[in-house]
């Protein structure tokens, strides 16, 4: 009888251990199902009587493993005859670009195997205009080329 009961209660005392995180797991979940696809855009404006121009950023979360989002955004790059690639880190899933004198960094981060985040960061030189199309539209290239549906959030 003992030798049944142990495993029994172990078992229990587990179960009772995981149940509290179960809910907020499901939680979290239901959050980022609802969250996937949707781009967010972000200007921080720059200084134009100085000539400074502002960043702009573009994220989505998007469900697909990390390696997979970088490989494809580094091959659009790759494809693209009007950018140079400035820099590629496989590693930290990062690559900057430059079209004339605006630049890009996009990095993807990895939520889990099946979730991953994937930022771009554009800066204008100066007198060129805002990046803030053009770090959108690099977003979307990545969604509709890895056949994922995407769409800028209001």
């Amino acid at each position: 009888m003992r030798q049944i009961f142990r495993p029994l209660v172990a078992a229990t005392v587990l179960v009772g251990l995981l149940l509290p995180f179960a809910p907020a797991q499901a939680q979290w979940v239901f959050v980022a199902r609802k969250a996937l696809g949707r781009i967010h855009q972000i200007t921080e404006g720059g200084n134009q009587q100085n000539g400074r121009a502002g960043y702009d950023f573009a994220t989505v979360l998007l469900d697909a493993h990390a390696d997979k989002i970088f490989s494809t955004a580094l091959e659009l790059a790759r494809k693209n005859p009007s950018v140079r690639i400035l820099m590629q880190d496989p590693g930290q899933r990062r690559i900057q670009i430059a079209e004339g004198d605006r630049t890009a960094t996009l990095n993807v981060v990895p939520f889990n195997d099946d979730v991953s985040q994937l930022m771009i960061a554009g800066h204008a030189g100066p007198g060129e205009g805002s990046t803030a199309s053009l770090v959108v539209q690099a977003v979307l290239r990545v969604c509709k080329e890895m056949g994922k549906h995407c769409e800028v959030s209001n």
